[in-house]
């Protein structure tokens, strides 16, 4: 499924917005499978925290795992689905500390996450 991607704007060298290109790399990170991401600002870069465009290919999975600081899921397109439920596109998720679940997108969706700490695999799973 092809999404329209939203614009990204970064600061250049004076200082100025400008618009910058999103690049998609492929994205294993806790086995995940048929996912990329495009990472706006990484947990090493930052000590902890981070962002990024997440884009499920339809049949995309992201394992159980726990989190162990606050997430923030925004669909920007197509369908979600998790433990607690399905979501869809304009939907908001907000995710505490502690909370666990596994993901995945029968369709094809396309996210944006923010996690205040990086996500832990579950043992076992």
């Amino acid at each position: 499924m092809n999404f329209k991607l939203p614009v990204l704007h970064t600061l250049d060298q004076l200082g100025k917005l400008s618009e910058t290109e999103i690049n998609f790399e492929s994205y294993s990170a806790n086995e995940r499978s048929s996912s990329d991401i495009h990472w706006l600002f990484r947990p090493e870069e930052t000590g902890g925290s981070g962002a990024a465009l997440i884009r499920y290919k339809a049949g995309g999975t992201s394992p159980l795992h726990v989190h162990t600081g606050f997430e923030l899921a925004y669909i920007l397109d197509g369908e979600f689905i998790t433990d607690q439920g399905t979501v869809k596109k304009n939907d908001l998720i907000l995710l505490p500390p502690g909370s666990q679940h596994n993901s995945r997108s029968e369709t094809g969706a396309l996210v944006l996450i923010i996690w205040e700490k990086p996500a832990e695999s579950v043992e076992g799973q």
